[in-house]
């Protein structure tokens, strides 16, 4: 695959004049990029139930609690006195505090053991969990509870004012959390486990997988990209005109179907020199436009053309799984890399790995990639791009686990297995071509490093077998 540097070299790039972009709102991809954070923080759902919480005391405080005829007990509402409300309110407010910290405490040495062996980049996979974010605001929400009923009640009210009802819920909360620990402590013991991880970071992969690739033949023949191709339509022409942007950063979204309703209003062709994930430097030439016959000359509204794409281009400081596909195969990957480490030595782990990316890349071998060339609704091409190929998703998910385990005959055996198993899904030549190069450099790599003629012997087996499948493949 073209690398990066390629497509910014100097002497690729004509000298044309260039535009800087300011990045206003982008409503839809922003909102997008916020609630994903959102969804993935540790706070949110704390703050979201702190909320009910205040809503919850205020319609319990307002129960009267003399619904029940004089005389008249049933034996789980709270019927004490003042002084006993608050001396109960008092002990349960400082136990679910006590409670919360140790819970706290235990998250934070799990995220850190995560971070020291999986790596700092799944952190955000484990605050990400929704049933961590919940068994922490429940904590959150009991004491927001606790102290707000325990204003309410003080020595001086009456015994007829008594929020039974209120106190009675509190007691309920609390003898909730006492369960809830226990939940959240088994949970975090078995969310730290690689395989859990590991086919959690899968889950989200496969879930960016169904929603950016389209359906089989979807894609029209023309559009499509193959092999190492970088960009289908080679250097600007000299019509075109370059736009940078003002700052540096990581390419979060791209609206496409914002840019090609734009370049049809104003019959012109738009080619981005990124994709989403990819990190961008100011001042670079990013994206290229000019008039689509060229022989019309250079645009003239450059000023206001940079504003409305900028409005379709999200950049920000870290990469997000939204639109790109690489995001948590790089996850993944991360995680074999460690586990075949010295420090770590861990070669089930690794496999556990190469399993789940198995299963991902055969849904993505299912489906179309994303196209290279972008039509308006009269088939004119209006937008290029530079999306991931097959090759490039397949050469990602096993050339730093080849390099790594390459004097390891067990996972090079394992790489070998894993694409004569995926050749009953192979589709497209592309994805042939790209399984039988892999395959050859897997076996070519377990001939120079391992020292075992037994094990070089199973290789070369397991290498033939891999080719012998993807021949035999009817495509």
């Amino acid at each position: 695959m073209c690398s990066k540097s390629a497509l910014y070299a100097a002497d690729r790039i004509p000298a044309l004049p260039i535009l800087a972009l300011r990045i206003p709102d982008a409503p839809r991809d922003r909102l997008l990029n916020l609630w994903t954070r959102l969804r993935t923080s540790l706070w949110f759902i704390p703050v979201l139930m702190s909320l009910a919480a205040v809503l919850i005391a205020m319609a319990a405080l307002r129960i009267d609690a003399n619904l029940l005829d004089d005389g008249e007990r049933v034996w789980w509402l709270h019927s004490g006195k003042p002084e006993n409300a608050s001396d109960l309110l008092s002990t349960l407010l400082s136990s679910i505090i006590t409670m919360a910290t140790l819970a706290i405490s235990i998250t934070m040495v799990v995220l850190t053991l995560a971070a020291s062996q999986l790596g700092p980049r799944l952190i955000r996979s484990f605050i990400g969990d929704r049933r961590t974010q919940v068994a922490l605001g429940f904590f959150v929400m009991t004491i927001v509870y606790l102290l707000l009923v325990y204003r309410r009640v003080d020595s001086g009210l009456s015994a007829d004012n008594v929020p039974h009802v209120a106190i009675t819920a509190g007691s309920a909360l609390s003898l909730g959390c006492i369960f809830l620990l226990l939940f959240y402590v088994h949970h975090l013991a078995s969310s730290i486990v690689a395989d859990t991880v590991v086919d959690r970071v899968g889950d989200d992969l496969d879930e960016v997988l169904c929603r950016l690739l389209r359906e089989p033949g979807s894609v029209d023949e023309r559009d499509r990209q193959s092999g190492d191709t970088a960009h289908a339509e080679g250097p600007p022409r000299p019509v075109d005109i370059a736009l940078s942007l003002p700052r540096g950063g990581y390419v979060q979204t791209v609206d496409h179907e914002a840019l090609v309703a734009l370049a049809h209003g104003r019959d012109l062709v738009l080619t981005l020199r990124f994709r989403a994930g990819w990190h961008v430097l100011a001042g670079g030439s990013h994206v290229w436009f000019g008039p689509r016959d060229p022989d019309a000359g250079k645009a003239t509204e450059g000023g206001e053309i940079a504003a409305q794409v900028a409005d379709a281009i999200v950049v920000g400081s870290d990469r997000t799984p939204t639109q790109d596909i690489e995001f948590s195969v790089r996850q993944l990957v991360e995680v074999a890399l460690r586990a075949l480490s010295p420090g770590i030595n861990d070669p089930y782990t690794a496999i556990a790995v190469i399993d789940r990316m198995a299963t991902s890349l055969a849904l993505a071998m299912a489906r179309d990639m994303e196209p290279v060339r972008h039509r308006d609704g009269d088939g004119v091409i209006r937008l290029v791009t530079h999306p991931t190929t097959m090759t490039g998703m397949i050469d990602l998910c096993f050339n730093e686990i080849r390099q790594a385990a390459s004097a390891k005959p067990a996972i090079l055996i394992h790489l070998l297995d894993t694409i004569g198993q995926l050749a009953c899904h192979v589709r497209t030549p592309e994805q042939r071509n790209a399984l039988a190069r892999q395959a050859v450099m897997i076996a070519s790599s377990g001939n120079r490093e391992v020292a075992e003629e037994r094990d070089q012997a199973e290789i070369a087996d397991r290498h033939e077998a891999a080719l012998a499948n993807l021949i035999a493949r009817d495509l």
